[in-house]
């Protein structure tokens, strides 16, 4: 199989699910991919796909016409004839859109899998409420992280009948149990600091729990930029600075040694102002495969990966003071939070192994080259 993946930065700290995707496709198939920008622009070495007389008609085109030009898509179009393209498996909704005229001018089958913001954006999702449209029609598969994404793609106006649902897979070699973890007291919480990912929940959360227990800790990892100051303030107004611990990026061999000595795992989830939503937060998903239960809440795809009393604990959106007594539980009782941990191991290598997640989405564009 000859496959073009797509994705929307080469680089990107928050999109590791999607190198790992590329780097097993690779084990069964041979591997190009293109990124950058909604319509991708640039090989996998940086190089540009267009020439730059393209690339500056292509810019000019678009201050004036806006997206609807041709010239953008000249150099996907040779990229895919040159390398002899089979199928194209598109990251996120938005180049799964551009790339539809493409693919359909070329007859090569597309896959577009979403991952969250795609899928509930309200302002994109009116942007894109066209060329989704084109896109749902002609794309041979759609694929959804979780039942929730599901819905929400079938009213944006998926065909339900082309809908798969594969959930994210972890790779459960690197995030595992440490059975040398004796860590009783601290919390761990990984992602970007976003409305959606509700942090300043998390601190308020964390703070009551902290008045039962004064030495717990809160590690929080992600960059500082987005809601990160606001996240700073709030510490330092609930006096707390000594217990919030604000790491920055760390990369996915530094946050598996943090998750494999920590007590558990805490994210606040909650729908955005603007609609926006988690598909299936991945760090939820390793935080489980490093045998730590997770306190979240009842949010996108987190209610599958979670099974409440079992591998942790889920609250409504906004419920910091629920929140706060599932974290004074695990405090109080780090035997109940380590057989917790190991539910939450068992049901990732269940439902969850990396390769086996990946392995189904190849073998939806091996029917999609035979359809």
């Amino acid at each position: 199989m000859r496959i073009c993946i797509t994705r929307s930065s080469r680089n990107a700290y928050s999109e590791t699910f999607i190198r790992d995707q590329i780097a097993v496709f690779s084990n069964w198939a041979e591997v190009y991919t293109i990124h950058s920008g909604r319509l991708p622009e640039k090989k996998e070495d940086g190089t540009l796909l267009n020439s730059k007389l393209f690339w500056g008609l292509h810019k000019a085109l678009k201050l004036v016409l806006g997206r609807n030009n041709c010239f953008g898509n000249y150099g996907v179009k040779k990229y895919l004839k040159d390398n002899k393209i089979e199928v194209v498996l598109a990251n996120y909704g938005m180049p799964g859109a551009h790339m539809t005229p493409v693919c359909k001018a070329l007859n090569i089958p597309l896959l577009v899998i979403f991952h969250g913001h795609d899928a509930t954006d309200k302002k994109l999702l009116y942007e894109y409420r066209n060329k989704y449209k084109e896109m749902f029609a002609y794309a041979t598969y759609t694929i959804a992280v979780s039942e929730e994404m599901k819905k929400r793609l079938i009213a944006a106006g998926a065909i339900p009948e082309k809908i798969k649902l594969i959930p994210y897979g972890v790779d459960v070699d690197k995030f595992k149990p440490n059975v040398n973890n004796v860590n009783k007291n601290t919390f761990l919480a990984v992602g970007r600091f976003t409305e959606k990912k509700g942090p300043l929940y998390t601190i308020r959360a964390f703070y009551k729990a902290l008045q039962k227990f004064p030495n717990a800790k809160l590690v929080m990892v992600g960059g500082k930029n987005g809601m990160y100051d606001e996240c700073e303030k709030l510490v330092q107004e609930l006096n707390i600075v000594n217990a919030v611990d604000f790491t920055g990026i760390k990369n996915s061999d530094e946050i598996a040694n943090l998750m494999a000595n920590s007590l558990a795992f805490v994210q606040h989830s909650i729908t955005a102002s603007n609609g926006d939503m988690e598909g299936t937060p991945l760090g939820i998903l390793e935080a489980s495969a490093s045998g730590l239960p997770v306190v979240s809440t009842l949010h996108g795809g987190i209610k599958e990966a979670v099974i409440h009393g079992k591998t942790g604990f889920l609250v409504e959106e906004r419920d910091e003071n629920t929140m706060a007594d599932f974290m004074i539980q695990l405090l109080e009782n780090p035997t109940m939070a380590k057989k917790m941990g190991i539910n939450g191991r068992n049901h990732i290598v269940e439902n969850h192994y990396q390769e086996k997640q990946i392995k189904k989405i190849y073998e939806l564009a091996e029917k999609a080259i035979c359809n």
